[in-house]
């Protein structure tokens, strides 16, 4: 812990889950003097204050990102471009920007030149939604994808990884390009799975669904319109890695077909092969 706060004052944009959980982790590891809570829900604000994830909240941004050092956008990606206009022009250029958004090309695409931001991904999240679903350790021993982009100052590049240091969690750098093609077969493309295998199973055959099933469509439960939002703003990406899943589908049920066990078996040593290796990198 920082013998001083690392950040005089912060603005969550957004105080739902994730930055209701920024939030959290801020008070809990005492890195910022003051936490300002910015939100169009005056539900998630009383949430957030009564849980003390911010010290005051307002829905008026303008108002509340005053003197801010360091402000983080949790929303959704459509709003995410006008949200950092907005603060640069409410702040001149004297607040950092980042954001907590699953897709980062077209964010990018829309910022004006010479804006103090710097695109941030936390790999960590839930089905739940809300600040009282919130959690100061969220981000513990977690990934932060970073994704600078154009002419950016090397000392905002530091506080950035400073911050997202300071809650636990360490950073990877990347570009936006690269994030959204990662993102689609490591993110997206498991929950458009799992929402397909959840529409595909008969109604009569839910009251029947073990811990198998539950597990493997649990991120289905997430919130529809948010995701629609990610899908079709990372369109491209998701396309192609539904095709390259499309093409092992094909391959299973080519194999069932034929009663080639042989065949079977080894696409799922392949499949468990590479589960192994995606929970060494997790731990």
């Amino acid at each position: 812990m920082p013998a001083k706060p690392l950040i005089d004052k912060v603005a969550l944009i957004g105080v739902g889950f994730i930055g209701g959980s920024i939030g959290l982790a801020l008070r809990k590891r005492q890195l910022a003097e003051r936490v300002i809570g910015i939100d169009p829900n005056p539900h998630n604000l009383q949430i957030a204050r009564k849980r003390k994830a911010i010290f005051s909240g307002t829905r008026d941004l303008q108002r509340g990102i005053q003197n801010v050092s360091l402000a983080v956008i949790s929303a959704p990606v459509q709003e995410i471009p006008q949200l950092i206009a907005q603060v640069a022009e409410a702040t001149g250029g004297d607040c950092l920007i980042t954001d907590t958004g699953s897709v980062k090309e077209q964010i990018v695409a829309q910022v004006k030149r010479g804006t103090r931001y710097i695109g941030s991904h936390p790999m960590a999240g839930s089905e739940q939604q809300g600040p009282r679903a919130a959690h100061a350790d969220l981000l513990e021993d977690r990934m932060v994808i970073l994704t600078p982009s154009g002419k950016i100052a090397s000392n905002d590049l530091k506080q950035l990884k400073q911050f997202w240091g300071g809650l636990g969690a360490h950073t990877v750098q990347m570009s936006p390009l690269k994030h959204d093609r990662i993102v689609a077969s490591v993110s997206h493309m498991p929950h458009l799975a799992a929402a397909g295998l959840v529409a595909a199973t008969p109604r009569q055959d839910i009251p029947h669904v073990a811990s198998g099933w539950l597990d493997t469509t649990r991120i289905a439960s997430s919130d529809a319109d948010l995701w629609v939002d990610i899908l079709c703003n990372n369109r491209d990406h998701v396309l192609k890695s539904a095709q390259r899943f499309g093409k092992v589908w094909a391959l299973l049920c080519e194999a069932l077909q034929q009663n080639d066990r042989k065949a079977l078996k080894k696409i799922l040593r392949d499949a468990n092969a590479q589960r192994e290796i995606a929970e060494k990198a997790w731990k």
